[in-house]
């Protein structure tokens, strides 16, 4: 819950992921990036560890369009795969999904469902709350969730998440 716990816990989770030798792959959603963003640093410092990374990035964020659309021009021109909104919806999630990947095979969803954006500039100001969870099914409807974001699913079928206008 911030402002109530630190938010220097989030970009530092996404460092400690990109220096992960197991994790493959740090998704994320972006509404509201502070000009000065430490997830956004930590994202093109995944980059330059061999991570892939992919983000959305909304553009209809008020008074944010100008800092969004920076910080994904500088991702994209690193290296992430960068898709930005669709015409007449606003994507409002705040979704972050790290995989990694076991040498056992073992797929491990690391899933952070948010009510606030990932920005520490706000997270001092507004109330908001997180789930980080490594539960497989909400990982695999995060996971579905970013296939949709990305044009590669028409139609969610979440187990745990209710996601608008489908559910």
């Amino acid at each position: 819950s911030f402002p109530y716990q630190q938010y220097d816990y989030v970009p530092r989770l996404i460092r400690e992921a990109a220096d992960h030798p197991e994790v493959t792959k740090i998704r994320i959603t972006l509404y509201r990036v502070a000009g000065k963003s430490a997830v956004a640093k930590e994202l093109l410092y995944a980059l330059t560890q061999g991570k892939e990374v992919e983000a959305f990035v909304e553009t209809k964020a008020r008074f944010d369009e100008a800092s969004n659309l920076n910080w994904g021009k500088e991702l994209e021109e690193a290296g992430a795969y960068v898709r930005y909104s669709f015409p007449a919806v606003k994507v409002h999630t705040k979704l972050l999904h790290i995989l990694q990947e076991k040498p056992d095979g073992e797929t491990v969803h690391y899933s952070y469902v948010g009510t606030g954006n990932f920005n520490e500039k706000t997270a001092k100001l507004y109330t908001d709350h997180a789930l980080l969870t490594t539960r497989p099914r909400i990982g695999k409807d995060v996971a579905q969730v970013f296939q949709l974001l990305r044009g590669n699913l028409i139609l969610p079928d979440c187990k745990k998440l209710l996601i608008a206008p489908f559910t």
